[in-house]
Protein backbone atom coordinates (compact mmCIF):
# COMPACT_ATOMS: atom_id res chain seq x y z
CA UNK A 1 0.00 0.00 0.00
CA UNK A 2 1.20 3.46 -1.14
CA UNK A 3 0.57 6.21 1.76
CA UNK A 4 1.89 8.88 -0.73
CA UNK A 5 -1.34 9.32 -1.83
CA UNK A 6 -3.27 9.87 1.06
CA UNK A 7 -0.93 13.08 2.28
CA UNK A 8 -3.44 15.18 0.57
CA UNK A 9 -6.27 13.66 2.59
CA UNK A 10 -4.50 13.70 5.76
CA UNK A 11 -4.15 17.54 4.96
CA UNK A 12 -7.65 18.07 3.72
CA UNK A 13 -8.96 16.12 7.36
CA UNK A 14 -6.49 18.27 9.58
CA UNK A 15 -7.96 21.28 7.95
CA UNK A 16 -11.65 20.63 8.64
CA UNK A 17 -10.87 19.65 12.48
CA UNK A 18 -8.62 23.18 12.76
CA UNK A 19 -11.81 25.06 10.64
CA UNK A 20 -14.43 23.14 13.11
CA UNK A 21 -12.59 24.16 15.87
CA UNK A 22 -12.44 27.98 15.09
CA UNK A 23 -16.27 27.43 14.39
CA UNK A 24 -17.15 25.42 17.58
CA UNK A 25 -16.07 28.77 19.30
CA UNK A 26 -18.11 30.89 17.79
CA UNK A 27 -21.32 28.67 18.54
CA UNK A 28 -20.69 29.41 22.39
CA UNK A 29 -19.72 33.23 23.09
CA UNK A 30 -17.72 33.95 25.42
CA UNK A 31 -19.23 37.10 27.96
CA UNK A 32 -18.81 40.38 26.29
CA UNK A 33 -15.33 41.60 28.10
CA UNK A 34 -15.31 44.45 30.45
CA UNK A 35 -13.20 48.17 30.86
CA UNK A 36 -12.22 47.78 34.52
CA UNK A 37 -10.57 49.88 37.27
CA UNK A 38 -9.95 47.80 40.10
CA UNK A 39 -7.62 48.06 43.45
CA UNK A 40 -4.52 46.32 42.69
CA UNK A 41 -2.14 47.42 45.93
CA UNK A 42 -2.77 49.04 49.40
CA UNK A 43 -0.25 50.44 51.77
CA UNK A 44 -1.44 51.25 54.90
CA UNK A 45 -0.16 54.71 56.54
CA UNK A 46 -0.49 55.75 60.16
CA UNK A 47 0.83 59.49 59.77
CA UNK A 48 -0.31 62.60 58.59
CA UNK A 49 -2.62 62.81 55.42
CA UNK A 50 -0.94 62.41 52.05
CA UNK A 51 -1.93 65.98 50.15
CA UNK A 52 -0.19 65.49 47.03
CA UNK A 53 1.40 63.03 44.73
CA UNK A 54 4.32 63.01 42.51
CA UNK A 55 5.62 60.06 40.03
CA UNK A 56 8.88 59.65 38.41
CA UNK A 57 11.16 56.47 36.55
CA UNK A 58 14.79 55.88 37.36
CA UNK A 59 15.96 53.05 35.12
CA UNK A 60 13.20 50.62 34.82
CA UNK A 61 11.87 51.17 38.86
CA UNK A 62 9.03 53.39 39.07
CA UNK A 63 8.58 55.81 42.35
CA UNK A 64 5.80 57.39 43.82
CA UNK A 65 6.78 60.25 46.15
CA UNK A 66 3.56 61.05 48.56
CA UNK A 67 3.81 64.32 50.33
CA UNK A 68 2.83 64.93 53.65
CA UNK A 69 0.14 67.63 55.33
CA UNK A 70 2.25 70.53 56.21
CA UNK A 71 5.08 69.82 53.71
CA UNK A 72 7.03 67.96 56.64
CA UNK A 73 7.51 64.52 55.07
CA UNK A 74 7.39 62.73 52.12
CA UNK A 75 7.12 58.70 51.51
CA UNK A 76 9.32 57.42 48.76
CA UNK A 77 7.03 54.35 47.24
CA UNK A 78 8.58 51.91 44.77
CA UNK A 79 5.77 51.13 42.34
CA UNK A 80 7.54 49.09 40.21
CA UNK A 81 4.91 46.08 40.80
CA UNK A 82 1.80 48.30 41.29
CA UNK A 83 0.09 44.87 43.24
CA UNK A 84 3.22 44.82 45.91
CA UNK A 85 4.24 48.69 46.47
CA UNK A 86 7.47 48.72 49.01
CA UNK A 87 8.07 51.89 51.07
CA UNK A 88 11.82 52.61 50.89
CA UNK A 89 11.59 55.81 52.94
CA UNK A 90 10.30 57.88 55.24
CA UNK A 91 12.52 61.68 54.61
CA UNK A 92 11.84 64.60 56.61
CA UNK A 93 12.68 68.08 54.55
CA UNK A 94 15.84 70.20 55.68
CA UNK A 95 13.58 73.53 56.35
CA UNK A 96 9.89 73.26 58.13
CA UNK A 97 7.59 74.34 55.53
CA UNK A 98 9.60 72.66 52.43
CA UNK A 99 8.20 71.24 49.14
CA UNK A 100 8.68 69.20 46.36
CA UNK A 101 8.73 71.16 43.23
CA UNK A 102 10.35 68.23 40.98
CA UNK A 103 11.38 64.62 41.06
CA UNK A 104 13.38 62.97 38.18
CA UNK A 105 14.10 59.18 39.48
CA UNK A 106 15.98 59.68 42.97
CA UNK A 107 16.63 63.07 42.81
CA UNK A 108 14.47 65.83 44.07
CA UNK A 109 14.24 69.65 43.77
CA UNK A 110 12.79 71.14 47.04
CA UNK A 111 11.67 74.58 47.55
CA UNK A 112 10.86 76.65 50.60
CA UNK A 113 7.50 77.91 48.96
CA UNK A 114 4.69 75.33 49.21
CA UNK A 115 3.58 73.52 46.58
CA UNK A 116 0.35 72.21 47.91
CA UNK A 117 -3.07 74.41 47.79
CA UNK A 118 -4.64 74.59 50.68
CA UNK A 119 -6.51 71.89 51.12
CA UNK A 120 -10.06 71.51 49.96
CA UNK A 121 -11.76 69.13 52.50
CA UNK A 122 -11.75 65.28 51.63
CA UNK A 123 -13.77 63.90 49.25
CA UNK A 124 -15.62 60.70 48.38
CA UNK A 125 -15.18 58.78 45.49
CA UNK A 126 -17.12 55.96 43.93
CA UNK A 127 -15.66 52.75 41.32
CA UNK A 128 -19.30 52.63 38.93
CA UNK A 129 -19.51 49.78 36.78
CA UNK A 130 -21.54 51.48 33.44
CA UNK A 131 -21.01 48.36 31.74
CA UNK A 132 -25.31 48.24 31.21
CA UNK A 133 -26.31 51.86 31.82
CA UNK A 134 -29.68 51.16 32.75
CA UNK A 135 -28.31 49.49 36.11
CA UNK A 136 -25.09 51.08 37.32
CA UNK A 137 -23.70 49.89 40.41
CA UNK A 138 -20.82 51.75 42.46
CA UNK A 139 -18.81 48.21 43.25
CA UNK A 140 -16.39 50.56 45.80
CA UNK A 141 -16.14 53.44 47.49
CA UNK A 142 -13.22 55.62 49.09
CA UNK A 143 -13.88 58.00 51.61
CA UNK A 144 -12.02 60.53 52.65
CA UNK A 145 -9.39 60.80 49.82
CA UNK A 146 -6.89 63.63 50.65
CA UNK A 147 -4.80 63.43 47.17
CA UNK A 148 -5.53 61.72 43.94
CA UNK A 149 -3.02 61.01 40.87
CA UNK A 150 -3.52 59.09 37.42
CA UNK A 151 -0.61 58.15 35.81
CA UNK A 152 -1.81 57.52 32.16
CA UNK A 153 1.32 55.62 31.17
CA UNK A 154 0.93 52.78 33.31
CA UNK A 155 -2.76 52.89 33.63
CA UNK A 156 -2.36 53.52 37.18
CA UNK A 157 -4.41 55.69 40.14
CA UNK A 158 -3.05 56.71 43.21
CA UNK A 159 -5.74 57.57 45.88
CA UNK A 160 -4.98 58.56 49.12
CA UNK A 161 -6.64 58.64 52.36
CA UNK A 162 -6.96 57.77 56.53
CA UNK A 163 -6.59 54.12 55.58
CA UNK A 164 -3.59 54.66 53.63
CA UNK A 165 -2.42 54.47 49.55
CA UNK A 166 -4.99 52.55 47.24
CA UNK A 167 -3.05 51.83 43.73
CA UNK A 168 -5.66 51.38 41.18
CA UNK A 169 -5.48 49.61 37.69
CA UNK A 170 -7.53 50.54 34.76
CA UNK A 171 -8.04 48.00 32.06
CA UNK A 172 -10.02 48.51 28.86
CA UNK A 173 -11.35 45.28 27.33
CA UNK A 174 -10.40 43.60 24.17
CA UNK A 175 -12.20 43.75 20.99
CA UNK A 176 -13.74 40.70 20.47
CA UNK A 177 -13.25 41.64 16.53
CA UNK A 178 -9.70 42.06 16.76
CA UNK A 179 -9.56 38.79 18.85
CA UNK A 180 -11.35 36.89 16.60
CA UNK A 181 -9.11 38.65 13.32
CA UNK A 182 -5.86 37.06 15.28
CA UNK A 183 -7.78 33.74 16.06
CA UNK A 184 -7.71 33.68 12.46
CA UNK A 185 -4.44 34.45 11.21
CA UNK A 186 -2.95 32.31 13.57
CA UNK A 187 -4.41 29.39 12.28
CA UNK A 188 -4.77 29.87 8.64
CA UNK A 189 -2.56 32.64 7.72
CA UNK A 190 -1.83 35.08 5.46
CA UNK A 191 -4.96 34.22 3.26
CA UNK A 192 -6.65 35.75 0.25
CA UNK A 193 -10.41 34.95 2.12
CA UNK A 194 -11.49 36.99 4.73
CA UNK A 195 -12.24 35.60 8.29
CA UNK A 196 -15.91 34.36 8.53
CA UNK A 197 -18.09 36.95 9.89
Amino acid sequence: MNFRHYKPLGALFTSVLLASGVYAKDRHPKPDPKDAIEVVGHIPLNSAPVQRFLVTQHYSSYYLYAEREGGKTVTMIDVTKASHPVVLAEVGYPMAGDSLSVVAGTAALVTSRPQIAAQSSPQTMRLMDLSDPQNPKVTREFTGITAMYRDDRRGLIFLANGDGIWILHQALAEDPEIERAYDYYVTYGMSAYPPPK
